[in-house]
């Protein structure tokens, strides 16, 4: 174990803020002034993909990739359960270019937020429920006919490994909008990158991504209540459990 703590505090310390401060600091200079996708590919794309290699070679947390054959390259909205801070970089590797719905206090964060803020996230106030499914819908549907992967985390809020939290249906609303499909993605990132803990421990993290579901003349709640079955079938399946995860609670309304 102590292993795992002398790597997290060299990934910390020496790799991860640094590189991430220096980053967005460098970028901030000039990135408004590139067109919207080469800005993306540039400033995040490269972020991201920097991020990953550190978590590969100084955390020892690797990944397995199933399920790119659902992916066709039209744009959708990417639901996953979310567990830590890795998928929140790592699944910006598999869906390009992408928005993430992200707390609006997020923005504002020195160097990283403000840089951040180039790549037009949908930024929402999460206490104003009523004014965010706006912000979503009002911000969410251009990108998404633009060709833009919009990702949201259904739960709201992290969930411990082995569990999910009950789904909230804002992502369903802003594909049926749309006209676009749901993408589910499951993935066991907090078996490894501890929630509310500092060590990360080294392994392989699962990625699963489902074939898309259309949205039709469905109901939000009817597609979010699919799409969270999937999503806990999948987290059983990485977990070698027959019966699949389920929330405390079905598909929330929001």
């Amino acid at each position: 174990m102590w292993l795992a703590y002398l790597r997290t505090f060299v990934f910390y310390a020496f790799f991860y803020g640094p590189f991430t401060i220096a980053w967005a600091s460098f970028c901030g200079f000039f990135a408004f002034l590139l067109p919207y996708r080469l800005r993306y590919h540039f400033v995040i794309g490269t972020w991201a993909k920097v991020a990953v290699w550190g978590t590969r070679w100084i955390l020892g947390i690797n990944y397995r990739v199933t399920g790119l054959e659902h992916l066709d390259g039209t744009a959708g909205v990417v639901v996953s359960n979310h567990q830590s801070a890795w998928e929140t970089f790592f699944l910006q590797r598999l869906f390009r270019p992408q928005t993430q719905v992200v707390k609006k206090s997020l923005l504002r964060i020195p160097f990283f937020g403000w840089t951040f803020s180039l790549l037009r996230p949908i930024a929402i106030d999460r206490a104003d429920r009523k004014g965010s499914m706006t912000q979503i819908m009002e911000q969410g549907v251009p990108k998404l006919r633009d060709g833009v992967f919009v990702l949201i985390f259904p739960e709201g809020t992290r969930a411990e490994p082995h569990a999910l939290r009950p789904f909230q249906r804002g992502g369903a609303v802003l594909a049926k909008a749309a006209d676009v499909p749901i993408i589910p993605v499951t993935h066991n990132s907090g078996d490894y990158w501890l929630n509310k803990r500092f060590v990360k421990l080294p392994g392989t993290i699962d990625v699963i991504i489902h074939p898309p579901i259309s949205v039709g003349d469905r109901t939000a709640v009817d597609v979010m209540k699919e799409a969270e079955r999937l999503i806990g079938e999948g987290l059983a399946r990485i977990h070698g459990e027959t019966a699949p995860v389920q929330s405390d609670e079905s598909a929330a309304v929001v």
